[in-house]
């Protein structure tokens, strides 16, 4: 199955503030790309980055972040290009949704994913058959399940 993984639960891997939430998400996120097919997009490489040097306490270092992107840009990655962003802007207008939102969903829906996997979206929403699933509040995060 191809699921797309939002920026949200990249950075909570990567916070120490909060162990437990960052144990949680870390196990669930060893056994996503072990059984599914991961998809990132532009977006979410610029916005892990600019959480990992201005929101972590401590920041990562910068051979740090170098790692971190190289190890995610394995994943496939959706670029953002013009066509994308005029698709999200309608998308963002017919769902009523906010800018960034409609980036990632766009993005995941480009790229024939089965399940966007986010904290910050409406859990169990479906978008032009993507499917919105909070890992933290789903029984069974596993969207195969």
């Amino acid at each position: 199955m191809r699921v797309f993984i939002d920026t949200n639960l990249w950075a909570y891997r990567l916070d120490q503030r909060e162990p437990e939430k960052s144990k949680r998400i870390s196990s669930w996120l060893a056994e996503i790309t072990v059984d599914h097919v991961v998809v990132i997009s532009t977006q979410v490489l610029i916005e892990l980055r600019s959480v990992a040097t201005r929101k972590l306490q401590p920041a990562l270092s910068e051979r740090q972040i170098s790692s971190l992107l190289e190890a995610l840009s394995g994943f496939e990655v959706v670029s953002t290009d013009a066509t994308l962003v005029l698709d999200a802007h309608q998308l963002a207008i017919t769902e009523q949704l906010s800018w960034f939102d409609a980036l990632i969903i766009e993005a995941a829906v480009r790229s024939r994913c089965d399940v966007l996997f986010s904290e910050d979206l409406s859990h169990g929403r479906r978008i032009s058959g993507l499917r919105l699933i909070n890992p933290f509040l789903s029984e069974n995060p596993d969207p195969a399940v």
